[in-house]
């Protein structure tokens, strides 16, 4: 009986601790909340500014603001919620460095002090 009533009083706690929202949460990888979606500022229905990550490791960015520009590249999650980009081409021909984005949780990405959603 003791077991059976340790049991019930304790199932919660784990359903609450492996069932959060953080992308590094058991149930969630980085990679399981990033690829596949849209990430975009203001918002996904009319964006000036948009990521895409694919499960090959590499993604795309866009924006329309100043005249527009695309940039491609590789990503690497690199722990603590952080995503390490390394940029191959934009269409300006700019050489970019290096850039750490993080994820907070599941439904968003911070780059710098902007906050994407999907």
């Amino acid at each position: 009986m003791k077991k059976l009533l340790y049991l019930l009083l304790l199932t919660p706690f784990i359903y609450l601790t492996s069932c959060g929202t953080s992308a590094t949460s058991e149930s969630k990888s980085i990679k399981d909340c990033l690829v596949g979606y849209d990430w975009c500022q203001p918002n996904c229905n009319n964006p000036t500014m948009a990521w895409k990550f694919s499960a090959d490791a590499t993604f795309n960015y866009s924006t329309s603001m100043f005249g527009g520009m695309s940039a491609w590249g590789t990503w690497k999650d690199i722990g603590s919620n952080q995503i390490e980009l390394i940029y191959t081409k934009t269409s300006t021909g700019d050489v970019l460095p290096k850039k750490t984005l993080s994820m907070p949780d599941c439904s968003s990405l911070k780059v710098g002090a902007t906050l994407y959603k999907r």
